[in-house]
């Protein structure tokens, strides 16, 4: 009969049936409990003997089992990767899948099962839990995760089950191609992404513009998320069009589709506490991501300090003991013509589009569908793509950007900034230009001052006149947008530029930053732009 001060057995990595086998073996030397002998019986436990050594001995039994510690609950794992609470009630009938539980009888020990309350005790019991493999998440496709130590430190994908090394299990659902090359891997992604309108802030190339690389760094960060410990502050990703069939909650579920399958989607809360209960529920189940969909505002105190914070205090349900549990929670959000502050710039990762025409009437040449999108081909097509992208960065060194990285975000933003870059990208966390916040009007000002100032050579002390500027604006297209008046299109353009742009500071397309002025001459106003 076990004692309360049994040692416990060696510990297995292993998961499945013979790994569970072996620890029935090892916890029956151990504890004295009948041993399986040929596998046709399950070990027994004397169900007599005190709840700590009766915790322990169910403990060390299930050790390898698929019965985990997951944050503030025991939960299981089947073979599809559904996680599933473990009640007192359920317990009673599924340990009986490992186990049999009996009392002492005249001839033999008789076989009888447990009710919940015993279950109940076994469960809460510190003997027990002690016994069981903690749990950090679950995936349905193989992600990278870090191997090694020191020098020998490296990036590899994870191994299929239960990693004790990580607490990943990985049920590896989606099998992808893990040797394909950087240029094989970014022609699959430029394919998908190519025909999103990504704001041109000055760049006339797609794959140069800042946000398509803030789309891939989105996709990055999704796919690398378990490179990053518990409570890693993530910056919080915003699609914000300039009208309603840009793409905006497509590009979101290019990001996650291709890890997580079809994401659960959902608007933002209208009252603050309702956000707060929306964010608690996300911290206690783990969830790898919340998505905030359509929104008309993302802002939000609560919002705020969850995005920063690496942990988040909550209040456990039927309970008044608060919880301090570990963020692993990103939050996507998508808008038209969201106004995005600066203290909410810095929390989060904005792909801005800019559709100038109907968005509704666009033509593409590769047409995205969810079924497309969300098939086991395209996921693995694109799951191939994202791992040779890391390993073009994992093979050159593994650099971490340092420009523009993000306060508070210094170890994510600095990661996946690096993997990025390493490939040949522009930086994702480049300042913004398009910093009117979706308005048309202001978005078609700071384009035609990036474009004119882009058209001056370095050393250069350039003053264009108001009718410079209005023939770059015809040029460009931007006159419309600019919505000036036609009784004088230069006294309108002159007003729109003193009113809210004359002293600001911006960066054109050869990434030189300079301060738009006004000056008044002989000839008429004067705008000097001085390069800083």
């Amino acid at each position: 009969m076990p004692s309360h001060e049994t040692p416990s057995p060696a510990p297995s990595d292993d998961s499945g049936p013979e790994a569970i086998r072996r620890n029935f073996v090892a916890v029956a030397a151990a504890t004295d409990t009948p041993a399986p002998g040929d596998g046709s019986r399950l070990p027994t436990v004397n169900k007599s003997i005190t709840i700590s050594a009766l915790a322990r001995t169910v403990g060390m039994i299930l050790h390898a089992a698929p019965i985990f510690r997951f944050g503030e609950s025991i939960s299981t794992v089947d073979e599809s990767g559904q996680i599933a609470v473990m009640t007192p009630e359920r317990f009673t009938s599924w340990v009986e899948n490992y186990l049999a539980f009996t009392v002492p009888a005249k001839d033999a020990p008789a076989v009888e099962s447990i009710g919940k309350d015993l279950a109940g005790k076994i469960m809460a019991a510190d003997q027990f839990r002690d016994q069981l493999r903690e749990l950090k998440a679950v995936s349905e496709v193989r992600l990278p995760v870090w191997t090694g130590e020191g020098e020998a430190r490296t990036v590899e994908l994870a191994p299929e089950g239960f990693d004790p090394a990580t607490g990943l299990f990985t049920v590896n659902r989606i099998p992808y191609q893990d040797d394909l090359t950087e240029n094989e891997g970014s022609a699959i992604l430029w394919d998908c992404l190519k025909e999103f309108p990504y704001d041109p802030e000055g760049e006339s190339r797609v794959e140069k513009r800042r946000s398509f690389s803030a789309q891939m760094a989105a996709m990055l960060g999704v796919y690398c998320r378990e490179l990053f410990p518990e409570g890693t502050p993530r910056l919080m990703v915003v699609w914000n069009a300039n009208q309603s069939g840009s793409g905006k909650s497509l590009l979101m579920r290019v990001a996650l589709a291709p890890v997580h399958g079809p994401p659960a989607e959902s608007g933002k809360p209208e009252t603050e506490s309702e956000f707060e209960k929306v964010l608690d529920t996300a911290a206690l189940a783990r969830l790898p991501f919340l998505v905030l969909d359509d929104c008309r505002s993302i802002h939000s105190q609560a919002l705020n300090r969850y995005v920063t914070s690496p942990v988040h205090a909550c209040r456990l349900m039927h309970s008044q003991r608060m919880a301090m549990i570990p963020k692993v929670t990103q939050v996507f959000a998508t808008g038209n013509g969201l106004t995005i502050s600066a203290d909410l710039d810095r929390r989060a990762l904005v792909i801005d589009l800019f559709e100038p025409g109907e968005a509704t009437a666009r033509s593409f040449a590769k047409e995205i569908t969810p079924g497309w999108l969300f098939s086991p081909a395209t996921r693995a097509r694109i799951l191939a793509a994202l791992w040779a992208l890391v390993r073009t960065w994992r093979d050159a060194g593994m650099p971490m950007m340092k420009e523009h990285r993000r306060a508070s975000f210094e170890e994510w933003s600095g990661l996946i900034g690096g993997i990025v870059m390493a490939c040949g990208m522009s930086n994702p966390f480049s300042p913004r230009l398009a910093e009117t916040g979706g308005d048309e009007r202001g978005r078609a000002v700071v384009r035609l001052l990036v474009v004119v100032a882009g058209e001056y050579p370095d050393g250069s002390e350039p003053m264009p006149t108001t009718q410079d500027l209005l023939d770059v604006a015809d040029r460009e297209g931007l006159t419309e947008l600019l919505n000036l008046s036609e009784k004088d299109r230069r006294q309108s353009l002159g007003r729109l530029l003193r009113k809210s742009y004359l002293g600001r500071k911006f960066t054109d397309s050869q990434g030189r930053v300079f301060e738009f002025g006004r000056r008044k001459m002989a000839d008429g106003a004067r705008y000097p732009i001085t390069f800083l």
